[in-house]
C-alpha cells in the first residue's frame, strides 16, 4: 500500500507515541493529517516539528476526550470528515495507566478504543460511500502476556488485541473494505513510562518496589520505533495481523490460530 496522498487520523496524536506516528505518516506521503488529543493546545513548536516532516502536508488538530463518546462521534463525523472528506487510515494511540482508577483506564484504553473504531468503521465503510482503509489500534506487549503488578492496564490491552483481531477477518474486509491491525509496543520512552506518580502505576501498595525494579530492567525503545512499526504494518500487514515492536525490533507476530483458521484446519 502506498501512503501517498492519503488522509489519516491519529487519536492521542500529541502523546509521545502518537506524535511519532504522525511524523512517520507525513514522511511517507500522507497529505492530510488530523490529530485528536485531550491536550487543549497544539503549540506552534510541535506543529512546526510535525510540518517539517512534510512541508506540503496539511495538519489539523482538535481537542478530544476519547472517553466521551458523544464528543468523539461529533468530531469524527463533522469536523474530521469536513476537513479530510475521507478517512483512509485511523490510528488509536490514546492510552493511560492508573491502577487505582480502573473505571477511567477501561473508559480510555478499551471502551474509547472500541467506540472510536466502530465510528471510524462506519465512516470508512464501502457500504456508506467510504473508501475503505485501515484501522490501527495500539495495544501493548502487555496485551500478549501478563505484565506483573499492572493488572488493570494489562487487561485492557489484552482486550484490544482480542477486539481488533475479531474484526480483522475477511468477512469484515469484503463488506467494508477496512483492514484491522494491532500494534503491540514494548516499553517505550514516553511520559506514560516515566510517570512520576508511580503509586498509581501498580495495583497494590506492596507492588511498588518490585514493580519499579522490574521496570528498570526492561529495555526501553524510542517512540520512533513504534512509528516505523505502524508504517510497516500499513504497507505489509494483512487484516487481523498483530505487530510487535519491542527493544527497537519490529516483527509480525505469530499468534495461536483464530477460530476460523482452527475450524478450517479441522474440516472433515
Amino acid at each position: 500500500m502506498s501512503l501517498k496522498d492519503k488522509s489519516a487520523v491519529v487519536l492521542g496524536g500529541l502523546g509521545g507515541i502518537g506524535f511519532e506516528i504522525g511524523k512517520h505518516l507525513l514522511r511517507n506521503g500522507i497529505s492530510k493529517l488530523f490529530l485528536l488529543d485531550i491536550v487543549q493546545n497544539f503549540d506552534a513548536e510541535k506543529r512546526a516539528e510535525l510540518q517539517s516532516c512534510n512541508v506540503e502536508g496539511v495538519i489539523f488538530y482538535k481537542q478530544c476526550d476519547i472517553a466521551k463518546k458523544d464528543q468523539m462521534e461529533k468530531l469524527l463525523r463533522s469536523d474530521v470528515v469536513q476537513k479530510l472528506h475521507f478517512i483512509d487510515i485511523f490510528v488509536n494511540a490514546a492510552g493511560i495507566i492508573n491502577e487505582q482508577n480502573p473505571e477511567l483506564v477501561v473508559a480510555v484504553n478499551l471502551t474509547g478504543v472500541i467506540n472510536s473504531s466502530l465510528i471510524a468503521l462506519d465512516i470508512m465503510s464501502l457500504e456508506n460511500a467510504g473508501l475503505g482503509g485501515y484501522i490501527v489500534n495500539l495495544a501493548s506487549t502487555a496485551g500478549l502476556e501478563p505484565f506483573p503488578y499492572c493488572s488493570v492496564y494489562t487487561s485492557t490491552k489484552h482486550a484490544i488485541v482480542g477486539f481488533t483481531r475479531s474484526l480483522g477477518i475477511d468477512t469484515v474486509l469484503v463488506k467494508t473494505g477496512v483492514k484491522f491491525i494491532t500494534i503491540c509496543p514494548g516499553a517505550t520512552e514516553t511520559a506514560l513510562f516515566r510517570q512520576n506518580n508511580m503509586g498509581s502505576v501498580f495495583l497494590l501498595p506492596w507492588m511498588e518496589d518490585p514493580g519499579k525494579q522490574m521496570m528498570r530492567q526492561i529495555p526501553v525503545q524510542s517512540p520512533s520505533t513504534v512509528g516505523e512499526c505502524v508504517i510497516r504494518a500499513l504497507v505489509e500487514g494483512e487484516t487481523g495481523s498483530v505487530w510487535i515492536c519491542a527493544a527497537g525490533k519490529i516483527q509480525c507476530a505469530t499468534l495461536p490460530l483464530s477460530w476460523n483458521e482452527w475450524n478450517s484446519s479441522h474440516d472433515g
